[in-house]
């Protein structure tokens, strides 16, 4: 019997077990769904499925969860494309996408570089990311009186 202490580790992931299948399936919606088609129940269960996420390792995550746009921008920053198939990727992204949602352009930028350089990314990937760009523009363009 070892006596020595089992150190968490820093980048472990809550256990899902308990999370319903939708809330979980939800959490990959980033990957597929053009920005036009999230819709308010779609975004109450991504709501629902970070809601009760804790990572313990990120201290800017509480806020990205609750839809500071800043500090989801800041987690997926940092991440990198190599984490890009991680269930914390996911998390990342899917609050990233609550904040794209509710209106941050930002947000709206930062999915579409990630979906251009998602690993293997292709036609699909890049024309999600254009969805998002037009997101992010559409203030600006009817602002000028040019609605898309």
């Amino acid at each position: 019997m070892s006596t020595q202490r089992k150190i968490p580790d820093e980048n472990a992931i809550p256990d899902f077990r308990s999370m319903d299948e939708m809330s979980f399936r939800a959490l990959g919606w980033w990957r597929c769904t053009r920005a036009d088609n999230f819709h308010t129940p779609s975004l109450g269960q991504m709501k629902a499925a970070v809601a009760n996420v804790a990572m313990l390792a990120e201290p800017r995550w509480r806020e990205a969860a609750a839809g500071d746009s800043a500090a989801a921008i800041a987690i997926v920053m940092a991440m990198g494309m190599h984490n890009s198939q991680t269930l914390k990727f996911d998390l990342c992204m899917t609050a990233l996408v609550i904040c794209a949602c509710e209106g941050d352009a930002a947000s709206c930028l930062v999915i579409a570089w990630v979906l251009r350089r998602l690993p293997m990314a292709k036609t699909r990937e890049k024309r999600l990311a254009t969805s998002w760009t037009a997101r992010a523009m559409r203030p600006l363009l009817a602002h000028a009186g040019l609605d898309l």
